[in-house]
């Protein structure tokens, strides 16, 4: 599996004039290699967001994960960071908020494949005015060029366009010398990767004369060879044969009728998928080629991977498979050369992705094993139940679709019945299930509050990456409840959570930051930076307290014009109600599920996706991640409904995405 980025059109500053390029070209090295490959240009720090997830659900349980990435980075006290194109980096707290960490990546790849290979191509130098920011609980001065050493973890490999500390060139043709000698040395057949970075190291030093020398760090014990040898070619049609050229001719107009002009549906996310196609003879002398490769997704027959270009014979034909990308929807095209002698047609095929019925129903979001954006617990309706039934049924051995079993049968109030559900999905390898564990044992749905179990189970999800399960355990370590506190591992559980797009993490760091908690110091501003990360994906509570609501859609209805226009001038009294008397103070009840709807949000990088149980979190107001956002003209109680509007908000309580407290 390979991500592949380049960054070049920077909104605040002046474009880079390869790293576009670059990621074209090391997109078809990888496609022909046979990998399945995310590319992307001109990530903006959200479109990284949702791209890096539906890679990493493509890429959970790979053998080897690669992520190749052109553009600006550089270090900010030994942290290594990625820059989207609408960074600004102006204020003190932007970096945590607008840049991707290296190490962030690192740490995600590791917990889902067993070999992992980054290769950075955006040593530059920082271009931006401002020098210092926060990480962590410190500010940080920059210093120094290019990136920083990185050490992985054990079958890791990490590769720099240039060595630590120095700068990294754009060359004087289309392509970086780096990017360029990578593509050129990658395709030598059967060459170690190890063996190939040498290759790139001796050619970029050659081209720069020694001003930039390509460096990498490598903990791996497998050997990878990217390339493999050529494949086989199809047997060429036998020259004695006495068939005649028009029989021929028969035979590739048939099988070109049997392939061609089909719309096959493939369900995503339920791995290779048989087309199901049949040719009318499997003559040996018929051959096939692709002559036109999926823009997104993996062919493939049950022994290898096909790359652009791969031979085929009539045999094969039956056994070919297609595997749907994760996060793109659009059909692609296949096209096929069928030949038979010096008979020759191209044959072309759709082949349109379907999303389950249960992951439209159930799915959830910032479920890095899921395959939509999802829907929160609220926005479950009636009939989720009986598709995720079904889904189970038809494919018992995808973990993920028990697990939207059991969110469906927790909506619906079957309490015991969706813990039995959700235990085999955890057991079965669904993360996501993990946390919802831990939220059960933390909320007492079924029997009383376990926070030390929650704990525990939270501390798994999160080993694994799992945006809920860090903030969960970051939440409890940082104020110390149901464990020993540890301020700075909670911090950073929050700030990596926060990083992966988690709007209640970034909630609780602007709750931090504005208070001052726990030996953390209060600054209004790194607060306010991440309550405009709160906005920029929705979350209620950030535009509540900052007195902004969601748009609203115009409605606009047709109407027949008179022919004799009368000008008709309405007087309006306007009449101004005292404000309403505070209400007498209510008795806290415990957390509840709330359903009220069925129809999918505007939104789906919300992370809020559970109330968090009293004492299970961080004391910093009660919070509403099963609320239904609504909107209205009155004053906003934040603390309730999570509801926005125009008028003033009770900041004293978090109404946020994360559930009632």
């Amino acid at each position: 599996m390979a991500l592949v980025i380049g960054n070049s059109q920077y909104r605040e500053i002046p474009a880079l004039k390869n790293p576009d390029k670059d990621a074209e070209d090391v997109s078809k090295t990888f496609r022909l290699a046979g990998f399945e490959v995310f590319a992307a240009k001109d990530l903006t720090r959200l479109q990284f967001e949702e791209k890096f997830r539906n890679y990493l659900a493509a890429a959970d349980g790979a053998d080897l994960a690669v992520i190749y990435y052109s553009g600006h980075g550089f270090q900010i006290g030994g942290e290594n960071f990625l820059i989207p194109v609408d960074a600004s980096l102006k204020d003190a707290a932007d970096m945590e908020v607008q840049a991707i960490k290296v190490d962030d990546i690192l740490r995600q790849l590791r917990s889902r494949s067993k070999v992992q290979m980054i290769i950075l191509d955006a040593c530059r130098n920082d271009p931006f005015p401002r020098k210092d920011y926060w990480l962590r609980d410190q500010l940080i001065v920059a210093g120094g060029s290019g990136l920083a050493q990185v050490t992985g973890s054990q079958n890791t490999l990490i590769a720099f366009a240039t060595e630590p500390g120095a700068v990294a060139y754009d060359g004087s043709g289309d392509l970086s010398p780096f990017s360029s000698s990578f593509s050129r040395r990658a395709m030598a057949p059967n060459q170690e990767i190890r063996s190939v970075m040498a290759a790139v190291r001796r050619d970029v030093v050659k081209a720069t004369n020694g001003k930039q020398v390509p460096w990498e760090n490598s903990s791996l014990i497998d050997d990878v060879v990217l390339m493999r040898g050529a494949e086989e070619p199809a047997p060429s049609p036998d020259t004695q044969q006495n068939e005649q050229v028009a029989e021929r001719g028969i035979q590739v107009a048939d099988a070109a009728e049997a392939i061609g002009g089909r719309d096959i549906r493939v369900p995503v996310g339920v791995g290779p998928v048989p087309l199901k196609l049949e040719l009318p003879a499997k003559d040996a002398s018929i051959s096939l080629k692709l002559a036109n490769y999926p823009a997104a997704g993996t062919l493939s027959l049950p022994d290898r991977v096909l790359s652009p270009e791969s031979s085929l014979t009539a045999a094969d034909i039956d056994k070919l498979r297609y595997e749907p990308q994760i996060g793109s929807a659009a059909p692609v095209e296949v096209g096929i050369e069928i030949r038979a002698g010096s008979a020759a047609k191209r044959s072309t095929m759709q082949l349109s992705p379907s999303v389950d019925p249960c992951d439209q129903a159930a799915g959830e979001p910032l479920d890095l094993q899921g395959v939509v954006s999802g829907r929160l617990p609220n926005e479950i309706g009636g009939g989720a139940v009986e598709a995720c039934e079904a889904a189970v049924k038809s494919y018992p051995d995808i973990a993920r679709f028990r697990y939207e079993l059991g969110r469906a049968l927790l909506a619906s109030g079957r309490i015991d019945e969706a813990r039995n559900v959700i235990q085999d999905a955890a057991d079965e390898g669904h993360v996501r299930a993990v946390y919802e564990l831990g939220y059960i044992a933390a909320s007492g749905m079924s029997a009383a509050p376990d926070l030390t179990k929650a704990n525990s189970l939270y501390a798994q999800a999160s080993d694994k990456g799992d945006p809920y399960g860090m903030t969960a355990l970051g939440r409890a370590l940082f104020d110390g409840v149901g464990v020993q506190r540890d301020t700075g591992k909670g911090l950073d559980l929050l700030l990596q959570a926060a990083a992966m797009g988690h709007v209640d993490a970034t909630k609780d760091l602007a709750l931090i930051f504005k208070e001052g908690r726990n030996g953390v110091p209060a600054d209004p501003a790194r607060a306010l930076a991440f309550l405009r990360a709160g906005i920029d994906r929705q979350e209620a509570y950030s535009m509540a307290i900052l007195g902004l609501w969601p748009k609203r859609s115009e409605n606009t209805v047709p109407v027949c014009k008179p022919k004799v226009v009368t000008k008709v001038v309405t007087k309006i009294k306007v009449v101004r109600t005292p404000a309403p008397k505070a209400p007498p103070p209510v008795t806290k009840i415990p957390a509840k599920r709330i359903q009220n709807g069925t129809g999918p949000a505007s939104w789906r990088g919300n992370g809020g996706d559970h109330p968090e149980p009293r004492g299970g979190g961080s004391d910093s107001g009660s919070t509403d991640g099963d609320s239904t956002g609504s909107t209205d003209s009155g004053s906003t109680d934040t603390g309730s409904t999570g509801s926005t509007d125009s008028g003033g908000t009770d900041t004293g309580s978090t109404g946020g995405s994360d559930g009632i407290r």
